[in-house]
């Protein structure tokens, strides 16, 4: 998920590209979000469903043989979160590998005529560093082509499956896309080298991977047990109020095949009950904050 990007050079002020890398709050004149409000949040999903696991396999075969684990995602996850998200009339972005769509035509179709966004995610969950530049661009244009005749219309946003190459950003750019989710360089948008691109930063401290991605053999290289749900919720719930206080974006990344199961999504409930209770918290989609970007920051 994470990748080197710098700050524009172009198409920014450089007192905004100053405070972005400084990480200091916004302090010109103008307000970085919509009516006045303080800050932002924009809650963002990975349906990867199997496709994970498939692509796990790749590293240790034995990840293949369990890739059952994430039809949890689309089966139960996906519904669980509209719910949530339907209670509280509020959007989200999933992201979605094109296989998954494919795979799951229905389930994407529902998020989609619930009002959340479907993103980009790559065609199979393979990383693209690890893909010649023929098949990096096949499996983008695949994925792009699929959403086209699933949903009538293609992904404005992406976000990589795992590391980026010379030309990715190029093929999001080509395809008209108007955002990247991928870097962890700041927590604020801005735009990336090209000008045209609003980068959507993100980070481990918010991945429901980090804290709940646990498997009993072969395990994860980075595994450390599985943390509680409160201990979570806390860990959240403070990072959510440090960047209200300093006018930030909050962008939780969570899997519906982790985040879903019944006491984290309750979780997930009180969470953004609590963003929603500041009043002047702006939630929206990733597509939502990189248009108010494009239009009226930078």
């Amino acid at each position: 998920m994470t990748n080197d990007t710098t700050v524009a050079t172009d198409g920014s002020t450089g007192e905004q590209r100053d405070l972005i890398d400084e990480g200091v709050p916004w302090e010109t004149d103008q307000d970085p979000w919509p009516d006045d409000y303080q800050a932002a949040a924009t809650f963002t999903f990975d349906l990867d469903a199997g496709e994970l696991w498939r692509a796990a396999g790749s590293v240790d075969p034995e990840f293949a043989r369990i890739s059952y684990r994430g039809e949890y995602g689309p089966k139960v996850g996906v519904p669980r979160i509209l719910d949530v998200f339907d209670r509280h009339d509020a959007q989200c972005t999933f992201f979605v590998p094109g296989k998954v769509a494919a795979d799951w035509p229905a389930v994407v179709q529902r998020i989609h005529a619930a009002g959340h966004e479907i993103a980009h995610h790559g065609y199979t969950h393979d990383s693209p560093r690890n893909m010649p530049p023929e098949r990096e661009e096949r499996e983008f244009k695949q994925a792009l082509d699929l959403f086209d005749d699933l949903l009538g219309e293609t992904p404005t946003g992406y976000r990589t499956p795992g590391g980026t190459t010379d030309q990715t950003m190029e093929l999001v750019l080509a395809a008209g896309m108007t955002y990247d989710a991928s870097s962890q360089a700041t927590d604020v948008p801005y735009l990336r080298d090209s000008g045209d691109l609003v980068e959507i930063p993100n980070c481990y401290l918010l991945d429901d991977f980090v804290y709940w991605g646990y498997n009993m053999s072969p395990a994860f290289e980075f595994q450390a047990g599985i943390a509680p749900v409160q201990q979570v919720f806390e860990a959240w719930r403070a990072e959510f109020e440090g960047l209200y206080d300093r006018r930030r974006l909050f962008v939780p990344t969570m899997h519906p095949q982790v985040v879903g199961r019944a006491s984290r999504v309750d979780m997930l409930d009180r969470l953004l009950e609590r963003v929603l209770a500041t009043d002047d918290t702006w939630v929206g989609t990733c597509a939502d904050v990189a248009s108010h970007w494009h239009e009226s920051v930078v």
